[in-house]
């Protein structure tokens, strides 16, 4: 019989801690179950910060690290101290964790699924994202940007395409669906009215008129595309076409739209007076005012600006004034929209704007224009002859002049002058005619003549500075040769006049100082 072995305190103890951690890793109360229990004590289990777990459904037991350290340590090298040391670190770690378990489950289900203040939902640890600034829907990129879209869809999902483009203020996308959708179904007015409105905000107002106009042909009681035609109607100017679309809008019609439209045909009225009169500084004032009050696209109350201004000897803003006017002249859509007489008074006009600028080939072709849509006009017909009589001055004094016949040429710019006084071009041809006579006196009153019509008019400047050179008047020289500098730094010719007149200016006696 074997001799029974004398254990040591340091192994029994060992032993004990051995079976104890046992007991406890295999104890069915801590035995994770083969199926999902009814209590939520799993789901509500917070891991530790250092712990990542993926899947919500596999806790780890915590008594396997004491278990191990036990496995790996010999109970014979084990000091009472280490153990006692273990113990009260495993004490501290059941209490802590019977405390999270007391705290999960004395909430409810619901605020297990909240986000906490460390980032923590349920098992799974979620890190809080930054605040992301909603960006501008207008800046935004498109869903099919980059992309080939089915144009065979259904028109409905088309136009519901274009409206979100619309929205996105992708107005040039949004017309490219809304006609694709038409293409498919041309009988729906929506898509017409859709359309309008894609194109008004394009600035297309011409197009979008015959949009709407097509719209309420196929459905005349449509009361959003007379209110949008109504609007239409009052920015071109035609005010009684938008009273009358108004009057048709039903709910959509405002009182401060109707009192829109009536301000703007009282001062329309004023300005048809004032014209009648010659009162071109009234006639200034109330289409400031047509245009404060919403007809800020008529080609009519332009028109009537740009002839006020014109008379007022203002040929550079009129000029801009005509261009804003005309900017997509279509004399077709002009005639369809506004009629014969307006379309045929708004050409006139821009005769006149063009034998201003010198542009009398293009003068003498829009007052054919006007005459052809307004005959029995005498107006017209006599804008018409005054563009014909100043072309024809302008060559023939050209010939002349460059024939070195400049008393010839001076008496033709001067027949010219006399259909058009204000004319600034053949005034400052006439100064280039005189001033080769030597009649440098004469040629300076030409030249400011053009020059107080048009202050840009860079021959004519020229004319004058050189004029006042040869009259030995250096000081008004000067400054006009500065001015001419300032404009055209690079030009070497006028550089060098201005070198010399300084020159000779100081040895007159003065003390000026050249501007560089």
């Amino acid at each position: 019989m074997a001799k029974a072995k004398k254990i040591s305190t340091d192994q029994r103890l060992g032993c004990e801690s051995l079976l104890g951690c046992i007991f406890q890793s295999w104890s069915p109360r801590r035995r994770k179950p083969s199926l999902p229990e009814k209590d939520h004590k799993a789901k509500d289990y917070l891991p530790p910060k250092s712990t990542t777990i993926t899947n919500p459904k596999i806790i780890p037991r915590k008594s396997t690290d004491s278990f191990a350290q036990t496995k790996r340590q010999d109970p014979q090298k084990t000091k009472p101290d280490e153990i006692n040391a273990r113990k009260s670190s495993d004490s501290a770690r059941k209490s802590s964790e019977s405390a999270r378990k007391s705290l999960s489950s004395a909430s409810p289900r619901t605020e297990s699924k909240r986000f906490s203040p460390n980032g923590v939902m349920g098992n799974i640890i979620v890190k809080p994202q930054p605040a992301v600034k909603s960006p501008d829907v207008s800046q935004t990129r498109s869903r099919w940007e980059g992309k080939t879209v089915n144009y065979r869809h259904d028109p409905e999902t088309l136009k519901r395409m274009g409206n979100e483009e619309y929205c996105r203020g992708r107005f040039g996308e949004a017309l490219v669906f809304y006609e694709r959708a038409i293409l498919a179904d041309p009988k729906t007015p929506t898509y017409w009215s859709n359309k309008s409105a894609a194109l008004i905000s394009l600035g297309r107002l011409l197009e979008a008129s015959d949009a709407c106009e097509e719209a309420l042909r196929l459905n005349p009681n449509y009361e959003r595309a007379h209110q949008r035609l109504a609007s239409l109607q009052l920015r071109l100017g035609e005010v009684e076409k938008a009273l009358c679309h108004y009057n048709q809008a039903g709910k959509y019609t405002e009182t401060k739209h109707i009192e829109q439209v009536e301000d703007v045909i009282k001062c329309l009225r004023r300005c048809n007076e004032a014209r009648r009169s010659k009162e071109w500084n009234v006639v200034l004032k109330e289409t400031c005012f047509v245009i404060s009050y919403g007809a800020d696209s008529s080609p009519r109350v332009y028109a009537l600006q740009t002839e006020a201004l014109l008379h007022l000897q203002r040929q550079e803003e009129a000029y801009d004034v005509y261009r804003k006017a005309t900017k997509r002249l279509d004399i077709d859509s002009f005639i369809k929209i506004f009629g014969l007489s307006i379309t045929s008074y708004i050409l006139m006009v821009g005769s006149q704007v063009y034998i201003a600028a010198g542009r009398f080939e293009d003068a003498v072709t829009a007052s054919r224009q006007a005459s052809r849509l307004d005959p029995s006009n005498e107006e017209v017909k006599a804008v018409a002859r005054k563009a014909r009589a100043v072309a024809a001055a302008r060559l023939t004094g050209n010939l002349l002049f460059n024939a070195s016949k400049f008393e010839a040429a001076c008496v033709v710019y001067t027949e010219g002058l006399e259909q058009d006084p204000c004319n600034a071009l053949l005034l400052c041809n006439r100064a280039a005619s005189r001033f080769k006579l030597g009649q440098f006196e004469k040629a300076v009153e030409d030249s400011t003549l053009a020059l107080n019509l048009q202050p840009s008019y860079r021959k004519a400047r020229r004319r004058r500075a050189d004029s006042y050179a040869k009259l030995e008047k250096w000081q008004h020289a000067i400054q006009d040769y500065e001015l001419l500098m300032m404009e055209t730094p690079e030009d070497e010719e006028t550089r060098r006049v201005l070198a010399d007149a300084n020159v000779r200016f100081k040895g007159a006696g003065s003390d000026l100082v050249v501007v560089n």
